[in-house]
């Protein structure tokens, strides 16, 4: 089980999760630091840009919270100020422990910071890298999937749905499968605990969606009905157990 702490220095509110670090370093909020001290691993592309870093001899994530589309160009990543328990940061922070709680296949959070800036803050999430794990778009477009796998990724939604998560952005990108199969759910922004509704549905067809957008740039992706069709027969079938 996580054991949360928060510390506060000068209105930041760094929550850390202690059974992984014994003292918090604020500075592993820092790219350039973690570049400097060796600790910096590479980074992926696009607008949820995440730093990898190795550090308390674990390989961990770090993501900023950057706006998109249009306000994003005019508003790089400042949200408007709200209560530190409710700021997007400490939020997926804490709804990742409850996840885990629950034995949900999902990224373990390490450290959430939140930065108040006027009316305004800034947040980080700190998070434990999947090991040898890819996203579902890159793996689609180097090799198609099993059926049985398939099946596995719509029953990991399922108890997802179950768990009564709702997951706002549920795409090709969010879904990795690690080197044994094992399917993972990540990035969890602006996501939440809901009653069971017509966003259970609405994830669907997202992802859906998110896939014949891919098939489209990228010809020759390894996605076929028939896939789909295995995802949605294990997302009927598959109960909590």
């Amino acid at each position: 089980m996580a054991t949360p702490t928060d510390l506060r220095q000068n209105g930041t509110i760094i929550r850390f999760d202690t059974d992984i670090l014994k003292t918090m370093e604020p500075n592993l909020f820092d790219a350039e630091w973690l570049k400097a001290n060796k600790h910096w691993r590479g980074s992926s592309q696009g607008r949820s840009a995440a730093h990898f870093l190795h550090y308390s001899n674990r390989d961990m994530v770090l993501r900023h919270f950057q706006r998109g589309g249009l306000v994003g160009k005019l508003n790089r990543d400042l949200y408007l100020r709200t209560s530190a328990a409710k700021n997007r940061a400490m939020c997926e922070f804490d709804l990742l422990i409850a996840m885990r709680a629950e034995a949900l296949p999902v990224p373990r959070p390490v450290a959430a910071r939140y930065v108040p800036s006027g009316a305004f803050y800034r947040a980080d999430i700190i998070t434990e890298r999947i090991p040898n794990a890819d996203p579902l778009q890159d793996i689609l477009q180097e090799k198609g999937l099993p059926s049985q796998l398939w099946t596995e990724i719509g029953a990991t939604i399922r108890n997802l749905h179950n768990s009564k998560v709702f997951h706002s952005d549920l795409n090709c990108r969010n879904i990795l499968i690690d080197a044994r199969g094992k399917v993972w759910i990540i990035d969890f922004d602006k996501c939440e605990k809901r009653e069971p509704g017509d966003w259970m549905q609405a994830n669907l067809d997202r992802l859906r969606r998110s896939l014949k957008k891919t098939a489209a740039a990228h010809v020759g992706l390894n996605w076929k009905d028939k896939d789909w069709a295995d995802l949605v027969e294990g997302y009927a079938g598959q109960s909590k157990a």
